[in-house]
């Protein structure tokens, strides 16, 4: 722009030099009747035509600059957020295997053991009848306990109930077992849903309950979690977790293993909406939209 300027100003004053409209007019002036003397201002008009439109492609060119910047920005966000998010899932398998390594050793293997030791005991035939009977006690014990870790751990891998109840009845013995065992009040709204509903979505909101619930006994310090699902007259899944608990920031929600990105993406897989908001001292409410397309 500068360098235009600097030339328009050489060129002005080389022409009030050499008085070159004078010289144009006496030139143009023997071309008259073909009104030669008219096409300086012809060219004035289509110089300013092509200037404004230079202008023109210059902002547009800026405007899609500035949407470029702002694409790269937004997939180098995604692509961080997909490194987090893939971290924490090979953290979370880590864990999960591992706690399920140690149930094996510890409890299984202790409790395999001790029936073991009682069935050798009982096969040496040296005990009397009374100490038979109290031997297969322990034995009928030592088996419920297997049956109950058993139980346990494929709830870990697999929520069963939902194959045996469905998504409505898995989900209140749900709330109704997390609030037996942490003394957090949680009702549990679901209105009638249509049935049936695909194996993936059924999994997909109970993990997500499960998730959320998890996050308010560990973090929210709350009296109370609401759980509510329903469908929306648009023919789409909406499921609702609200607690009263101490709230959190956004950054630290997303910094300290609150398991909102493995929310999000299990939401995201469905092609689905999640919302949070949270206030310090108000708790979380999180809502999601998913579509009946995939029941």
């Amino acid at each position: 722009m500068v360098s235009v300027l600097v030339l328009t100003v050489i060129f002005g004053f080389v022409a009030s030099q050499w008085e070159l409209s004078e010289h144009i007019f006496e030139y143009s002036h023997v071309y008259e009747s073909i009104e030669l003397d008219e096409w300086p201002f012809s060219f004035l008009v289509l110089s300013i035509g092509l200037a404004w439109y230079s202008w023109r492609r210059s902002v547009e060119a800026n405007v899609e600059l500035q949407e470029r910047i702002r694409s790269e920005q937004r997939v180098q966000e995604l692509l961080r957020h997909n490194s987090d998010l893939a971290q924490r899932l090979f953290t979370a398998q880590e864990d999960e295997r591992r706690a399920l390594a140690r149930e094996l050793h510890d409890e299984m293997g202790q409790t395999c053991t001790a029936i073991r030791t009682e069935a050798a005991v009982i096969g040496m035939g040296k005990m009397d009848p009374a100490g038979v009977g109290q031997s297969a006690q322990r034995i009928a014990q030592s088996a419920q306990q297997l049956s109950e870790i058993t139980r346990h751990m494929l709830l870990q891998l697999r929520p069963m109930v939902l194959d045996s109840m469905g998504l409505a009845d898995a989900l209140s013995a749900l709330c109704q077992q997390w609030q037996a065992s942490t003394g957090v009040r949680c009702p549990c709204d679901i209105h009638t849903l249509p049935e049936p509903l695909s194996d993936y979505l059924s999994v997909t909101v109970y993990r997500l309950v499960q998730e959320a619930l998890t996050n308010v006994a560990r973090h929210a310090q709350a009296t109370e979690a609401d759980v509510k699902l329903w469908v929306s007259d648009t023919r789409e899944l909406l499921l609702s977790i609200q607690d009263n608990g101490k709230g959190t920031r956004h950054s630290d929600a997303f910094q300290h293993g609150f398991g909102l990105l493995g929310m999000q993406e299990r939401v995201a897989s469905l092609k689905g909406e999640f919302n949070w908001q949270s206030q310090e001292g108000k708790g979380v409410h999180i809502r999601i939209k998913l579509p009946l397309e995939w029941a």
